[in-house]
């Protein structure tokens, strides 16, 4: 069911406010005059500003999952496309996303109620999609076999977060998608040629030496 373009407006103004002013600096009147909307109707749909700030927390969540997701193709494409697929969009979004970034950055000049529990959801999220990628891609071959999935998780999350963090004080966006998604296709790149099968030299190459 869609929800009413209202409510959109709604939270869409709050996201932005909430990651560049703070929770406790948004009122639910500065939300109301951003969104064009009436100063009541905010109350309507929620009847307070936690519910608010709840309301933005799943709908960042939602988006994010949904932003990755679209971009996938698994039912006709190798895991390991769907792994590259994956890692790429998760941060693209998130970077792009003004309530996503203030989350995962956890900026000490925006950090919002509760949002590290929506940080770990994200990053559980993230975690369980990659360990399943992953684990086809093994079985594909694609990926080595003798590799310790706990630390490689722990490794694309940090270099995830940390691509996410070099984004968190840039508020227009747009303008620097070329060169983070340049970034983001370096990492990709150094992170896949640790964990791809080695091909072996050629009999006679290997005779030769």
């Amino acid at each position: 069911m869609t929800r009413p373009a209202s409510i959109e407006q709604i939270l869409s103004a709050a996201s932005e406010l909430f990651a560049t002013r703070g929770y406790a600096r948004t009122t639910m009147s500065q939300v109301a005059a951003a969104a064009g909307v009436s100063k009541g109707l905010p109350y309507v749909y929620f009847p307070s500003k936690q519910e608010l700030l709840d309301g933005v927390h799943l709908r960042a969540v939602d988006r994010w999952l949904k932003a990755t997701l679209a971009h996938l193709n698994e039912d006709n494409e190798p895991a390991i496309l769907s792994l590259k697929k994956a890692f790429k969009y998760s941060i693209l979004y998130s970077a792009g996303d003004p309530i996503c970034r203030a989350i995962m950055a956890q900026d000490s000049n925006v950090v919002l109620p509760d949002s590290e529990r929506v940080r770990d959801e994200i990053r559980r999220l993230n975690d369980e999609g990659f360990r399943r990628l992953l684990s086809e891609a093994i079985n594909e071959g694609s990926v080595r076999d003798d590799l310790d999935l706990d630390t490689l998780i722990l490794m694309w999350r940090a270099t995830h977060d940390t691509l996410i963090h070099a984004q968190k004080d840039k508020l227009s966006w747009v303008p620097k998608r070329k060169s983070l998604e340049d970034l983001v296709d370096s990492a990709i790149e150094v992170l896949f040629n640790g964990i791809t099968p080695r091909q072996e030299a050629p009999a006679q190459a290997r005779q030769a030496v």
